[in-house]
This record gives C-alpha cells, sequence and structure tokens, in this order.
C-alpha cells in the first residue's frame, strides 16, 4: 500500500533580510528609569525602516496635557533617527544622537524577517504598549493609494450643498472638484487639495467609515499633510485649518460598541496627527453639524 504524500510548500528563509533592530524609547521623567518604547529602528545592508508606535491614546491617559510636549519630543526623535538610518545604515545604531535628554536609543540586536519593515513592525508590536497592532493594519501604507480619495466620500459635495442653501455667497470658497455639476473636476495629484478656503476657516473633509476601507486613513493623514502646506505657503492671520472627519455616533443602529471603540481610537490618532503640525481636527457626527460649524465660522469673521 502507497501512501500519498501532500505537497507541502513552507516558506523560505532565503528571501528573508538580515539586520539589526533597536528600540527608540522615551523616558517621561528625568532620572526615572521608567522608558517607553516608542518606535523601532532596523538597518540591514540593503536598507532601513522606522517603525513607529501609533496608540497615543494611551500616551494621553498616562500624562494628560504633558502628552503633548511628549509628543513633539517623539516626533522630532522620529525624523533625527530616519535621517540617520538614511545616511548612515547600520552604522546609524552608533552615530544616532537624541534630540532631548528623554529620548534614548536601545541595544541594538541581530533579527531577521521579511522586509525591514516586517521586521521593525514585529518588534515593535512584542515591545511596545503605545502601539496597536490592528489600528497598523487599518493604516498599512502598502496597500494603500494616499494621494487618491476614497471611492464613493459625497462629504464634501454634501457640505457644500448644505452651506450653499444657507449661504449662497460661500459656494465661491469651495474647490471647483465639488461646485461643477454632472462632472468632477480632479485636483491633479501633486497639488495641495483644499475643499474649502473662507475668510476665516480652511478645511478639508472625509468620512471616516466603522468598517475602514483600505486607504481612508492614510487619505485623511495626506489631507492634514494638505492643510499644513497650504498654510505655510499662505498663512493668513485669523484663520484656523481644519481637518473635519464625519463618523457614525454611538447610537447609530449601524454600528457596533467595538466598531465605535475602534471608530475613537483612529479618531484620536489623527487628532494627534493634526495637533503635532500646530492643525485641528474635529469629528462631527452628521453634515448639518459641519455646515453649521462652517456659517459661524464666517458669520463671526463677517461680523
Amino acid at each position: 500500500m502507497s501512501i500519498e504524500r501532500p505537497n507541502l510548500v513552507f516558506p523560505s528563509r532565503e528571501a528573508n533580510v538580515s539586520g539589526l533592530w533597536a528600540p527608540l524609547m522615551f523616558s517621561p521623567r528625568p532620572g526615572s528609569p521608567e522608558r517607553i518604547v516608542v518606535g523601532v529602528a532596523v538597518a540591514t545592508d540593503t536598507g532601513c525602516y522606522l517603525a513607529e508606535a501609533n496608540a497615543w491614546r494611551r500616551l494621553h491617559c498616562l500624562f494628560d496635557a504633558d502628552a503633548d510636549t511628549a509628543l513633539l519630543a517623539i516626533r522630532v526623535a522620529f525624523d533625527r533617527m530616519r535621517s540617520t538610518l538614511a545616511q548612515h545604515g547600520t552604522n546609524a545604531f552608533k552615530l544616532f544622537q537624541p534630540p532631548f535628554t528623554g529620548i534614548t536609543l536601545g541595544e541594538p540586536r541581530q533579527g531577521e524577517g521579511s522586509s525591514e519593515r516586517a521586521l521593525a513592525e514585529l518588534w515593535l508590536a512584542e515591545t511596545s504598549s503605545v502601539y496597536d497592532r490592528v489600528l497598523a493594519s487599518a493604516t498599512d501604507e502598502q496597500a494603500s493609494p494616499p494621494a487618491q480619495s476614497p471611492v464613493g466620500d459625497r462629504l464634501p459635495i454634501l457640505v457644500r450643498e448644505y452651506v450653499e442653501q444657507r449661504r449662497p455667497g460661500l459656494v465661491g470658497a469651495f474647490s471647483p472638484e465639488f461646485q461643477v455639476v454632472g462632472r468632477r473636476v480632479r485636483t491633479p495629484a501633486q497639488r495641495v487639495r483644499i475643499a474649502f478656503s473662507g475668510s476665516a476657516l480652511v478645511a478639508n473633509f472625509a468620512t471616516l467609515p466603522a468598517r475602514r476601507a483600505k486607504g481612508t486613513i492614510e487619505h485623511i493623514k495626506s489631507l492634514v499633510w494638505d492643510l499644513e502646506q497650504d498654510r505655510e505657503r499662505d498663512p493668513m492671520a485669523g484663520r484656523r485649518w481644519e481637518m473635519i472627519v464625519q463618523h457614525q455616533g454611538r447610537d447609530d443602529p449601524h454600528i457596533t460598541p467595538g466598531q465605535y471603540s475602534g471608530v475613537l481610537d483612529v479618531l484620536d490618532e489623527l487628532g494627534e496627527q493634526a495637533r503635532v503640525r500646530d492643525l485641528t481636527m474635529l469629528p462631527y457626527t452628521s453634515v448639518p453639524a459641519i455646515g453649521n460649524h462652517m456659517l459661524e465660522m464666517e458669520r463671526r469673521a463677517a461680523a
């Protein structure tokens, strides 16, 4: 009797990369041995990657208002680490100079993974209490097209229609992309995208669904970046730059308690992205709430 063996295919380690990884740590109190892993840097002979923590809501729970100062220091350290990795590769672990006394780089260790990114994220998930794997999977950069709006997001058009019905003179402040009836006018990918530019308010709009589609969160982050670029180019005194996000409310029958909690986590992360850039991120649950906020802002500017 002969036994047929199944055709088993095991993953090969030949395609893996091997290199050094080290935790980037933040010390919240001078002189204290307490350390929080906020990132993991990886460098191999062929590339490098810095994986960043993302569950900043937990940092706010620990340090309240002081968390904003801590996040600013951490963001500066991320920029310094990325620059050092890009310039020096595996020597970066010896040459990295922390920008603040509360930032340290842990002892480099040998590791292996399918890519520099996979290796960094693996050890960040294993060592950091301010990293959320679920949130990271939703913001996967490799699977999302950050320069394109998710298909079907009509929020900017609905907001424009609401505002136009109540104050027609403001329609000209909306981007032509949301004014033309019957066809869409696309903003070139290389240009800064701004949905509304009024006397008191500059804003972009996006919908955050309970079941997040790939690319949605990265799209919102890219709109935050566009707001920052627009402010630097035309910093008119007295104006506010806001990222306005609509999401389902807690009492919406189409959202579960677990989904609502996940939405709040993402909103916190997006809020941090805005705060470190000195911008505002506002969550709303309806188009009328968004429109009324805009109308009130412009009314005060005209008074």
